[in-house]
């Protein structure tokens, strides 16, 4: 498993890649890893975290059930950063949701 964070700003981290083998993946793995790099940076003093992800599909979800809310679109930036189309379920990945969760220090 893997997990990178980067500060954005005072106060503001992204969470940059979150991954997790495939055999170790539906057991609750990533879930125990993402709550523990939110708890991490609340009581490390953070305003909020941020992670960018897909339009639609299991990432989103797995960030909102996690308290990830939905703040900015970025239209077409899988299109533009990314030399190959991108097709999750079928659809051609395009926009980028940005979600946050705001810490209330």
């Amino acid at each position: 498993m893997v997990c990178v964070v980067q500060q954005k700003e005072a106060g503001v981290h992204e969470l940059m890649n979150i991954a997790v083998r495939p055999e170790q993946q539906q057991l609750g793995v990533g879930s125990r890893l993402l709550l523990w790099v939110i708890e991490l940076y609340r009581d490390a003093g953070a305003r909020a975290l941020e992670v960018g992800t897909g339009s639609f599909g299991y990432q989103l979800t797995f960030y909102q059930r996690h308290g990830f809310r939905v703040v900015a679109i970025d239209r077409d930036f899988f299109v533009m950063h990314y030399q190959e189309p991108i097709f999750e379920e079928g659809i051609r990945l395009r926009d980028m949701l940005r979600l946050r969760i705001e810490y209330g220090n």
